[in-house]
């Protein structure tokens, strides 16, 4: 993981290429898709107050990438590219109103948009925010790439990181 902290933006670039793996190895249903490279960056867009995100953050992109993995269009295993971002409102609950589920960038290709929504979506609700926050919700811009590079990646950015054990 990639942790950007500015005034405004804690930015959580969740760098996870999966270069997939070789076929003599068994995997986990849902665990990586099955062949293709998918990468996505999760951003925190709102003035945490100097509360510590990290660890909500990192439950949030987990729990959108498996979902997003079981939901891999079969295009991608043939090399489909594309990007896509979906903005989301995550209140104190945890839960995401769906007027506040948008995919703000599209990608052109409906199956890629939808696998992307249907992700965010099946990962709702999310758990409550920290209990310190006094905000009533947070808003989160996730992009997904498919089999591409992330921006963040091709620019070679050269920031503070800590990697996620996964």
């Amino acid at each position: 993981m990639f942790i950007l902290a500015s005034n405004r933006v804690l930015l959580l670039a969740v760098l996870v290429s999966v270069a997939l793996p070789n076929s003599d190895v068994p995997q986990s249903a849902g665990s990586t898709p099955k062949h293709g490279q998918a990468q996505c960056d999760l951003e925190l867009l709102t003035d945490t107050d100097g509360i510590d995100f990290n660890g909500y953050l990192r439950t949030v992109f987990i729990s959108v990438r498996q979902n997003w993995y079981a939901v891999m269009p079969p295009s991608v295993e043939t090399g489909q590219q594309g990007v896509n971002r979906v903005e989301i409102r995550v209140m104190q609950d945890g839960k995401i109103p769906e007027d506040f589920l948008k995919l703000t960038g599209h990608s052109g290709k409906e199956d890629l948009d939808r696998a992307s929504l249907t992700a965010v979506r099946a990962s709702a609700p999310f758990g409550h925010l920290p209990e310190k926050f006094s905000q009533r919700f947070i808003t989160l811009r996730i992009t997904f790439y498919y089999n591409m590079a992330s921006e963040k990646h091709q620019k070679g950015d050269s920031t503070k990181s800590t990697r996620s054990p996964d």
